[in-house]
């Protein structure tokens, strides 16, 4: 009778904890969960680029579990990597889409893989935030632009158009440009040519490199140094082949040299180059919190960002990451997105979404154009000095919305 009684009571107490998990397990699965298809380059080319995108995305769904609007949300994150190739990108969103059933996608660095991914998502009926990167005017032209893609990062034309009145007036008006040959540079020869034009400048030759050379000597050589000043259109491994054969070559000693903040990326360059010094650049987001950027909003960011990745510097594609998710962050949280189910609803958010300055966005307040679904932020101009990026400039939304 004993061994009966002990029987029942093992039978009692395997019940009681076989109900808890039950319970328990209900509990996590009833828990709303939204999956993030991410397609970004893991290696090629932009490798450390995408690395530092997908920190920025950690560090913002990290952050969005203490969000009391989202703290019930579970965010899961499926990675691709694209290589920046825009086939490799469609087929990874395909799979994702299909197979990995996930409800929303972010990525396509470089700009022809964000092209394609803008069109795959109007076909698809998904929405797609690019992370970081995808600075091609043409994302946001109007035969391009559908209801499901939006974009927090700026384009060439707002960047180029925002700088070259200031370049015109402190560095020189006669350009000579080295731009890197592919859609991201095209465009941005294209933007930064009609922009110092319409400043009263002009742009007296270019040269472009193919997309990841490896040796850009010839092409640094053919530059016009009679120009008063150099502009990079340039990213990744490029940027730092060409800015150091423009210091092999002496071009530093002849002219000025100007060009993106992808330029000087703190992702390649986690210490500024002697081939830096001196340079002038528009961005985003320069490196060092100085001047304009000196605010109680950014040092919270940037004490959380440190925090969770210590000794580390904060990449330009970090930045940009963080600010794109956020945005979509804040869209899921207003239109209560919980699965694809609700797409519409997050894509009539995100349209024309305004969000203030704050800790989720440390440059300033960024709104998102109803009409064309682009991305307006303040822009910095900074230099290279001492290794360190001074910033010399804000130029505020307001004065780069109206550009298109």
């Amino acid at each position: 009778m004993r061994e009966a009684f002990l029987r029942r009571e093992v039978i009692v107490v395997v019940g009681l904890v076989l109900a808890l998990f039950a319970r328990s397990t209900s509990r996590a699965t009833d828990a709303p969960a939204v999956t993030i298809g991410f397609i970004n380059p893991a290696t090629g080319p932009f490798a450390a680029l995408g690395k530092y995108a997908r920190k920025g995305l950690d560090l913002a769904l990290a952050e969005a579990k203490t969000d009391p609007a989202l703290g019930n949300v579970a965010f899961r994150v499926v990675q691709r990597d694209s290589e920046a190739k825009a086939a490799q990108a469609i087929r990874y969103a395909r799979e994702l889409t299909g197979r990995e059933n996930v409800d929303v996608l972010m990525g396509g660095l470089s700009s022809a893989e964000c092209l394609s991914l803008e069109k795959f998502a109007g076909e698809e009926k998904i929405i797609y935030v690019p992370a970081s990167g995808c600075w091609v005017d043409e994302f946001s032209s109007q035969e391009n632009v559908n209801r499901y893609s939006f974009r927090s990062t700026l384009d060439n034309r707002q960047r180029n158009y925002s700088f070259a009145q200031w370049l015109t007036g402190h560095l020189g008006r006669r350009w000579y440009v080295v731009y890197s040959d592919y859609a991201y540079g095209q465009s941005g020869l294209k933007a930064f040519t009609e922009a110092v034009e319409a400043a009263g400048g002009g742009v007296v030759g270019s040269i472009g490199i193919p997309f990841g050379a490896t040796d850009v000597a010839a092409y640094i050589s053919k530059v016009d140094a009679s120009a008063e000043a150099l502009y990079f259109v340039l990213a990744g491994r490029d940027a730092i082949l060409a800015l150091q054969e423009a210091l092999a070559q002496g071009l530093q000693k002849k002219m000025k040299f100007a060009g993106m903040q992808s330029l000087v990326s703190a992702e390649n360059f986690p210490r500024l180059p002697q081939a830096a010094e001196g340079l002038v650049f528009i961005g985003d987001y320069p490196r060092d919190a100085n001047g304009p950027l000196e605010t109680p909003a950014n040092r919270e960011f940037r004490a959380a960002y440190f925090a969770k990745y210590p000794g580390d510097v904060i990449g330009l594609n970090a930045f940009e990451a963080y600010q794109s998710a956020n945005a979509l962050l804040e869209g899921i949280k207003r239109s209560g997105f919980r699965g694809r189910r609700d797409t519409e609803k997050l894509a009539a958010v995100l349209a024309g979404l305004r969000v203030p300055a704050g800790r989720e966005f440390p440059a300033g307040p960024l709104t998102i154009r109803r009409r064309d679904h682009q991305g307006v932020a303040p822009l910095y101009v900074a230099q290279v000095r001492a290794g360190r990026e001074i910033v010399l400039d804000l130029i505020p939304a307001a004065g780069i919305g109206g550009i298109r």
